[in-house]
């Protein structure tokens, strides 16, 4: 059965907004840097489901990775990110990356962003995977939330800039010729379905995080994005591969806290239950392999132990030094009576990061529909492959929300674009383009006990759909989203709660069908039932369109 073309039928729509020549969705590091770009030449509208300084960039403590400082050059950074990425890494975008991040820092600087200094440079660390330290921070261990703050003071004395948060993007519209003509959402204050028209929409909305019970991600990731580009008709790329950070730590609370992996690049170890380290042997970096071989350790430790945890050992580092570096982390474990210089930290992995998402080509554009791009964790750019290096997430929002910007910029200016795009969605609304029924529904959430079902849903992807699956946990998780994803109850809602669910079904589907097509073992995507990696016969992207798919070579 195919899914309805959109959550709710635009036929709904209460209100068209003016034109706007690009309207971002996501507030990030990757929509926030593109929309400042954009804005030197057009009117950019910014809409946000959350609040502005709501995103995934805030809560990234260990920092940005660039080849800024000798011996280290860009050839380094792209042969680290091709092997972290095992095979499936497209060179050309890894290049786009690695050459153009030294660029990307200087123009962070320009905006004002205060990166640490050590004896008059900019301090430099090592994490998983890299073979040089190249890995730039702020604030010691709260560089995404330096980032986003002056971003978003940036975006605010843009007077081209416009913003509308919590208004929750629902689809993208299209015409009859497969052009994107703009947005349609749901204002969350008034209840008022409106559309957005435009010419140009980037999709930066981040990741999916929160489609599992354990994640660094805020609540806000549900992969809203990647189901309204599917809906669209954009492909969807390596979506099986989901990363998952090695050391989260659980506070008094029951919130998880990010222990940055910056904290093993200064020396910190991994132990088990008996304070053994067990990363030694495993790999030449032991604490500094790639995340999924280090993540891949850990459960085993945990399985063979009987435990929910293991240990992340700082006591032997300077307490100078982890007062300087590490900030947040002393602060946030104090509070939970916990010392980071005494004290042996448990800690666990949780779902972090989407390495695919909706597949671009190397100037941002989706392949699908003309005028729809995307950057960012919800992007398929080709530069992660199977297993994302560290840090590397938010160079490359910059580096290809820029390669947005020229793209976008690069096109002629022609002022019937406004004119023919709003004609085009009032079209839109003027006849039926579902079969999704005619009225709201406006049962209330207690009535489907929706959040119930979120919940039993994380649950299960957690378990069957997490870092090990096989054929069975698959087709187990494949039956609960089969049964709620084609409820004609949940479209045509205008409660959030439902809408984000229908969302995180869409996202949930593509996973299982790409996890269960891929039958073998690599990066972060591992099944129990093919443990190796096979070159012969995977070494290959799986790409989802329109309940289809097919496979692409690697370039």
């Amino acid at each position: 059965m195919i899914s309805p073309r959109y959550v709710i039928n635009p036929l709904f729509c209460k209100k068209i907004h003016k034109y706007f020549d690009c309207i971002v969705i996501g507030s990030g590091i990757a929509g926030l840097s593109t929309a400042i770009r954009i804005s030197k030449h057009m009117k950019v509208k910014v809409l946000t489901k959350s609040m502005l300084s709501d995103s995934t960039t805030w809560f990234a403590q260990g920092g940005i990775a660039a080849a800024i400082k000798k011996p280290d050059k860009w050839e380094n950074h792209y042969d680290d990110t091709i092997e972290a990425g095992q095979g499936l890494c497209d060179r050309k975008a890894v290049k786009n990356l690695v050459k153009n991040a030294p660029k990307m820092i200087e123009d962070l600087i320009e905006l004002g962003i205060n990166f640490d200094i050590l004896e008059g440079e900019i301090s430099l660390t090592t994490e998983g995977g890299h073979s040089y330290p190249r890995i730039l921070h702020a604030g010691g261990d709260a560089t995404g939330e330096e980032i986003e703050k002056k971003l978003v003071n940036c975006t605010k004395n843009e007077f081209q800039i416009n913003f509308s948060s919590e208004y929750f993007v629902l689809d993208i519209l299209t015409d009859n010729k497969n052009n994107c003509i703009g947005v349609i959402g749901l204002n969350t204050a008034s209840k008022s379905i409106e559309i957005y028209p435009a010419s140009n929409v980037i999709i930066a909305s981040g990741g999916i995080g929160h489609l599992y019970e354990l994640t660094t991600n805020p609540s806000i990731s549900t992969g809203d994005g990647i189901a309204m580009a599917y809906r669209a008709g954009a492909s969807i790329k390596d979506i099986e591969f989901i990363q998952f950070h090695p050391t989260v730590f659980k506070t008094n609370e029951g919130k998880l806290f990010l222990i940055t992996e910056a904290l093993r690049g200064e020396g910190a170890y991994l132990r088990n239950k008996d304070g053994k380290r067990f990363m030694l042997g495993k790999h030449p970096r032991a604490e500094l392999a790639p995340r999924d071989i280090v993540v891949k350790e850990i459960v085993k430790v945990m399985q063979k132990n009987n435990t929910e945890y293991i240990f992340l050992d700082a006591t032997h580092l300077p307490l100078s030094m982890l007062k300087i570096r590490f900030p947040n982390i002393i602060s946030k474990l104090r509070e939970n009576g916990l010392d980071l210089k005494n004290d042996p930290i448990r800690v666990f992995p949780a779902a972090h990061y989407l390495n695919g998402g909706i597949k671009t080509n190397q100037r941002g554009q989706t392949e699908n529909i003309k005028g729809l791009y995307a950057c960012g964790e919800a992007a398929a750019t080709g530069a992660h492959g199977a297993n994302r290096l560290a840090s590397n997430s938010l160079i490359e929002g910059l580096v290809y929300g820029c390669k947005i910007y020229n793209d976008i910029t690069s096109k002629k200016s022609d002022s019937a674009i406004d004119k023919n795009t709003i004609e085009a969605v009032k079209k839109l609304i003027s006849c039926r383009t579902d079969n999704t029924n005619d009225k709201y529904k406006e049962s209330s959430k207690q009535e489907y006990e929706i959040e119930n079902l979120i919940d039993k849903f994380r649950h299960i992807m957690s378990k069957k759909v997490g870092i090990l699956r096989d054929k069975k946990s698959l087709k187990d998780a494949k039956d609960f989203i089969d049964l709620h994803l084609h409820n004609k109850n949940f479209y045509n809602s205008k409660d959030k709660n439902i809408v984000e669910f229908v969302n995180m079904l869409t996202v949930a589907g593509l996973i299982i069908k790409s996890a269960s097509l891929r039958e073998e073992s690599r990066g972060t995507h591992q099944r129990n039932d093919f443990p190796k990696m096979d070159n012969k016969h995977w070494k290959k992207h799986i790409i989802l369109k329109k309940d289809k798919f097919h496979f692409e070579p690697v370039g």
